[in-house]
């Protein structure tokens, strides 16, 4: 699928929301725009051209138009025509890239609870897609009353909004893939793991508990995360070992305990090879308080 791949932070920025019912006959007018302009058609359709291409957004459809590129519509409207329009932004110096989207795989990001660098995101918007009119109405209805009687606080509730409708466009895209079942069923391997850190590992139990093959929960969790189901347990007791170094003056051999590794060589050799660091000198790095 086409879709605007948006690298944040910095977030895209609203400028305005708005809706329109037109008539039969109506033909949307040419123009330019600096910012990009999300429209959802509620009901009809509207004929819309983005320098030379065209784009029949009927019921249910929706189309990003982007900055810099000339548009207008093609021909009139046939019946009643309902549209939503959203104008935002995207602060400089980066600016979002149009690709073509079929891979969804989710790989860990490098993060500890003591951060003070914000952690990179993408956002990914489809290009002209389906919606789902349900969710996607009431929430541009919501955004539509804020902008309506606008205020400071109104307009960073829009922004929040914004987040929020993006966010159910691309968990769109994902659903509608090829890879939706493979995508959601690594989701819930992951959970099913991350839940059971303290039990001794077991591919039997997690089949008939998830009702899959493991090897084929193996593969869906490896598309999602990068990783085996035996790395990425690795990777959670790793990180449940981090938290409690840092916030608790446990034993080692407890906290290796806690997070399913009751092998205490193991715990530190597995300790180090994810991280460089034993977990002593994690310990001394990191920890939030110093007992006297």
């Amino acid at each position: 699928m086409l879709v605007l791949e948006f690298q944040v932070p910095p977030f895209p920025l609203l400028a305005a929301v708005g809706y329109a019912f037109w008539q039969p006959g109506v033909v949307h007018a040419q123009r330019q725009f600096k910012v990009f302009d999300l429209v959802v058609c509620a009901r009809g359709a509207l004929y819309m051209e983005e320098d030379g291409i065209s784009y029949e957004v009927s019921q249910g459809m929706m189309l990003v138009l982007e900055p810099g590129k000339n548009h207008r519509g093609y021909r009139p409207t046939d019946t009643e025509t309902e549209v939503y329009w959203i104008h935002f932004d995207f602060p400089l110096p980066s600016q979002p890239i149009l690709v073509e989207k079929n891979s969804w795989q989710q790989p860990l990001l490098q993060r500890t609870d003591q951060d003070i660098v914000p952690n990179p995101a993408t956002i990914h918007i489809p290009k002209f897609a389906a919606v789902d009119l349900r969710t996607v109405v009431p929430l541009l209805k919501r955004m539509i009353e804020l902008h309506n009687m606008l205020t400071r606080k109104r307009s960073f509730e829009l922004h929040v909004l914004l987040g929020e409708l993006f966010v159910h466009l691309q968990n769109g895209i994902i659903s509608n893939s090829l890879q939706a079942r493979s995508y959601f069923l690594g989701e819930k391997v992951a959970s099913y793991l991350e839940g059971r850190l303290e039990e001794p590992f077991d591919s039997g139990m997690m089949e008939q508990e998830l009702h899959y093959h493991f090897d084929y929960l193996a593969r869906c969790l490896k598309q999602f995360t990068g990783m085996s189901p035996m790395q990425y347990r690795h990777h959670l007791q790793v990180e449940k070992a981090k938290r409690l170094l840092v916030h608790s003056d446990l034993p080692l051999k407890e906290i290796g305990a806690m997070c399913g590794l009751s092998d205490n060589n193991y715990f530190i050799r597995l300790f180090k090879r994810l991280t460089m660091l034993t977990p002593g000198e994690y310990r001394k790095l990191y920890q939030v308080f110093h007992l006297d």
